[in-house]
């Protein structure tokens, strides 16, 4: 029986792969998953015939399964058929070992900061933007949000001085910058970003988008901030979204990923903090 998505989970992280089967379930999407499909003494060869047989593989990346064998021989199956490979990153584990080989180009997702807003994003790209308003209910949430490294982060920092020739540029960009241009700023003063090119090759059937940029101020605590990159074709349609904290910014690069095909006409992009207050809006409109 074919599904839409097998979902690939260490056993200790079986509750959130439970919630992630939920929130498939109740979008009508259809998924395998080890711990509803299996009993203990079934054969193995149903895993490698549900992974053959799922239009999608869906593997929970975390400290737990980052050196699982089984996680990592379910990973290599889907990659050796070809199965679509998107990786939902759960408490901010980096890829590494074997998993570092076989998914040399990830197709990745955080379960953070924003647990629904990602999640949401989560099911778009396993449906191919097919479902425009996903459901993400609460109660599924608390199994990704006990694991959100951000948590654990004193989100709000204050500096008891600042330098006066800081000050100063402050009130001079707040002056000369922002009042003219409704800039809104942060807890951190002005915090700007916005896109200056975009760079489309063909990369194995697919086109690679580096979408580079500037920023200004880049806070010392970027993980307090929120981008929402979305590429839409002539029609205005949507055909990919991207949901990162800001500290993914580096060496200029606001994002780099892999679509289907190279009409994209222009990009939505949106600056925001963790309480979905906007600080930067832009539609670049892509050339040629």
């Amino acid at each position: 029986m074919s599904h839409e998505v097998f979902i690939c989970y260490d056993v200790d992280d079986e509750d959130a792969a439970e919630a992630l089967y939920h929130i498939l379930e109740e979008n009508n999407i259809s998924s395998w998953i080890k711990s509803r499909e299996m009993e203990p003494d079934d054969p193995v060869d149903e895993i490698t015939t549900a992974i053959e047989n799922s239009d999608s593989f869906v593997f929970i990346l975390s400290k737990n399964s980052k050196d699982t064998n089984y996680v990592i021989t379910e990973t290599d199956i889907a990659f050796s058929r070809e199965i679509p490979i998107i990786i939902l990153n759960i408490d901010d584990t980096r890829l590494k070992g074997n998993l570092e080989f076989i998914l040399q180009n990830p197709n990745e997702l955080n379960s953070f900061p924003d647990c629904k807003m990602q999640l949401e994003t989560l099911v778009r790209k396993i449906s191919n933007n097919r479902i425009s308003y996903p459901k993400v209910d609460s109660k599924y949430l608390a199994a990704f949000e006990k694991r959100n490294p951000r948590r654990r982060h004193n989100v709000i920092k204050k500096y008891a001085r600042i330098a006066v020739p800081v000050i100063i540029a402050l009130l001079f960009i707040y002056f000369a910058v922002i009042i003219p241009t409704g800039q809104m700023t942060s807890d951190d003063g002005v915090f700007s970003m916005n896109i200056t090119h975009v760079e489309v090759t063909p990369s194995g059937g697919d086109f690679k988008y580096v979408v580079y940029g500037e920023s200004y101020n880049l806070p010392v605590d970027k993980e307090k901030y929120f981008m929402n990159i979305r590429f839409f074709d002539k029609d205005d349609t949507m055909v990919y979204e991207i949901n990162s904290t800001a500290d993914e910014f580096k060496s200029g690069i606001i994002c780099t990923d892999y679509l289907k095909s190279d009409n994209v006409t222009h990009i939505g992009f949106r600056l925001t903090d963790l309480e979905d207050n906007e600080l930067k809006s832009q539609d670049y409109v892509m050339n040629g």
